[in-house]
């Protein structure tokens, strides 16, 4: 019953793993490529506030899956680590989309900014005032995602930079947060996913360091040995084939 369920899961796993193996530069290169032509969004601002949400949930799935990678240690998971910067290039131009289609109609830029320019920067909406700051600490993370800033920073100084990150985070689920909690029923809903989704990530980080949950290995235990045994079946099928002949060659008259 078990290899029932699983046997779908372990297809599409190897299908992803195999063509990611096959045709990782391309896929890199195609993500780059839509990533710059997500810039194009800029001229449909009725469409703004969905690439912030794009963004925010690329962001979200780009935190996620160090960790998650590291708790079940899955091929693909870690193909998919590769990912990480032109993902990472993406979510910053959904978020640069989303953050200029707003600074650009005039009616967004004086509630948010003339306004608050003349009677004080704390004057400014919260949910305006989080998403700013998510965005202006976005763009070090933008202008760095490159080989030559890596060289010129040095692996230590980049990745020290690039923990950022990680207040970027905190604030862009804040804005999140801010942007949806309008009524009564509406912001306790936001709030419980507001804590729902910094907790569920902070025992993701505790679990990648250390695992305290008892059944998690002993779960991923068997589904690895169940893989190990699809695996070694899938060989064996491949073993019993009968190997193509070569095509013999007419007789020389």
């Amino acid at each position: 019953m078990l290899d029932t369920l699983l046997l779908p899961f372990f297809l599409i796993h190897d299908f992803l793993s195999a063509f990611l193996a096959k045709h990782l530069f391309q896929v890199k290169r195609f993500l780059l490529v839509v990533a710059h032509l997500a810039l194009f969004g800029l001229f449909f601002p009725e469409f703004r506030r969905d690439f912030g949400q794009l963004s925010g949930n690329l962001l979200i799935g780009i935190l996620f899956l160090s960790p998650v990678s590291q708790i079940f240690r899955m091929r693909l998971l870690l193909q998919m680590m590769s990912l990480r910067r032109e993902l990472g290039i993406m979510m910053a131009y959904l978020a640069t989309v989303h953050g200029l289609g707003y600074l650009l109609d005039p009616d967004w830029f004086q509630y948010v900014f003339t306004v608050p320019l003349e009677a004080g920067l704390f004057t400014v909406p919260a949910p305006y005032l989080f998403g700013m700051i998510a965005y202006l600490l976005t763009l070090p993370l933008l202008l760095t995602s490159n080989n030559l800033a890596n060289r010129f920073l040095g692996g230590k100084n980049w990745k020290r930079l690039h923990r950022i990150v990680y207040l970027m985070f905190i604030f862009a689920v804040l804005h999140r947060f801010f942007m949806r909690s309008g009524s009564d029923g509406t912001y306790t809903i936001a709030f419980a996913q507001t804590i729902f989704l910094l907790g569920t990530y902070a025992l993701a980080k505790i679990l990648a360091w250390k695992n305290l949950m008892p059944f998690l290995p002993s779960s991923i235990t068997l589904v690895a040995d169940r893989y190990k045994a699809f695996q070694a079946a899938k060989a064996s099928q491949t073993a019993l084939q009968p190997a193509e002949k070569p095509p013999v060659e007419p007789p020389l008259p």
